[in-house]
């Protein structure tokens, strides 16, 4: 019973929290005009106090970058965007289902979110040079090169399209593992948001973990590819083996 009652609150916090961050930066918007950095600061500012109230323990590991690129994550669940935002404020890159949720899809768009429609050729060469120009434009986004959620171990096969845009445009690539310290905290296969929200966020505490690697380079896009799944891939054994052996 405690633990519906923490989750049906914190649902509410998250809910009313966000709308108020989003009413917040529209209305500087209708004064000021659109600002893509400022609505950054505002998510990064809005995420570190929802990581609180929503009870997350992030323990962020490895060098935070200050130097714009691309950071390249493994895929877990809708929360993954919230462990990073909160150390670097990034443009998010995800799935055009996504741009339709309330909240998180106009949250999104207000962050200059890049969503692609896989299925259509045109969405993905669209998205990669909409990516490519807030790159230039000096801001980092987040990409989940794997497209889908998942509990392996390891990662699942990369999408190499925006790998060429960073040989094409010499853009930084940030590999970056993310890890819960349980599986169930992933959000994967037909789960629907709701009773995975509740059960999530109905525990004390969420433990989670980032580790940002150092950024890589290359005339190769294939060669990038596969140095950025392999750090990643090490990170996330070395991950689990830490959660394991501290209990």
């Amino acid at each position: 019973m405690i633990s519906k009652i923490r989750a049906s609150l914190r649902l509410l916090f998250f809910a009313i929290g966000s709308l108020f961050y989003i009413t917040r930066y529209l209305i500087k918007a209708t004064i000021l005009g659109n600002d893509l950095q400022r609505a950054l600061r505002l998510l990064s500012q809005w995420t570190r106090l929802l990581a609180k109230g929503l009870g997350l323990k992030i323990e962020v590991l490895g060098t935070v970058p200050t130097e714009a690129g691309l950071l390249v994550c493994n895929h877990r669940s809708y929360i993954d965007p919230f462990l990073l935002f909160g150390s670097v404020p990034a443009v998010p890159v995800g799935k055009a289902a996504v741009a339709k949720w309330p909240i998180i899809g106009l949250a999104g768009k207000l962050a200059g979110a890049v969503f692609i429609d896989r299925s259509s050729v045109e969405s993905r060469a669209a998205s990669r040079k909409a990516i490519a120009d807030r790159l230039q434009n000096n801001f980092f986004v987040i990409n989940y090169a794997e497209g889908t959620t998942h509990t392996n171990s390891q990662t699942t096969d990369f999408k190499p399209g925006l790998f060429k845009e960073a040989v094409i445009g010499q853009f930084l690539v940030y590999p970056v593992a993310l890890e819960y310290q349980l599986a169930t905290d992933a959000w994967v296969g037909d789960a629907l948001f709701i009773p995975h929200f509740l059960a999530c966020f109905g525990k004390k505490n969420t433990f989670a973990r980032i580790k940002i690697g150092p950024p890589l380079t290359g005339s190769d896009a294939d060669s990038l590819l596969h140095q950025t799944k392999d750090w990643i891939d090490t990170a996330l054994l070395e991950l689990r083996t830490n959660w394991f052996e501290n209990g």
